[in-house]
């Protein structure tokens, strides 16, 4: 009667390890759930910063990025909607609210049209899977900037003192971002 006990025992307590053992390795086979990021673009703040992540479900993930804009501190967050998260390359439809544009001057006298855009930002980017948990993501974006931006940017480009880029309609974003 001991012997099938222990039996019974053992195989009770063999069956609970290969249990766990099954978890552990479903476990190694999830997608990360969080991301970090580091990168350029709006949804990274501006010419170079960082991003975090968050995927509470397959196709949809939530973002906050900041970083610097060659002006000031500069933030966005937002979310995605991931089409196809099981493939190596998963387009992603992006909404985001935060920094979407900067006019930068290169002396003094161009102080008085310095400044920072803040709006809504759609557009689309490619997760690019990077071996099993980290994505490099490429983004192209179209921001929508307030009035009051544009209007202080057209009359900067007409000032003959001034000398600025041209604003870009679509701006292009690029990370590498770690799997959690």
């Amino acid at each position: 009667m001991k012997k099938i006990l222990l039996f019974v025992l053992f195989g009770l307590l063999g069956s609970s390890v290969f249990a766990q053992y099954e978890q552990y390795e479903e476990y190694e086979e999830r997608p990360p759930k969080i991301y970090f990021g580091m990168g350029a673009g709006f949804d990274y703040g501006g010419l170079f910063g960082g991003k975090i992540e968050w995927l509470p479900i397959k196709y949809f993930g939530v973002f906050a990025g900041c970083g610097y804009n060659l002006l000031s501190f500069g933030w966005n967050v937002g979310g995605t909607i991931k089409m196809l998260p099981d493939k190596k390359v998963s387009p992603n439809l992006v909404l985001m609210y935060g920094y979407n544009g900067v006019i930068v001057g290169a002396d003094s006298y161009s102080r008085g049209y310095e400044m920072t855009s803040y709006g809504i930002t759609l557009g689309i980017n490619f997760d690019i899977k990077v071996g099993a948990r980290n994505k490099i993501s490429l983004g192209l974006l179209a921001p929508f900037r307030s009035r009051e931006f544009i209007e202080n940017y057209n009359d900067a480009m007409n000032n003959p003192n001034m000398s600025l880029t041209p604003l870009l309609r679509i701006a292009i974003s690029i990370g590498y971002n770690f799997g959690k």
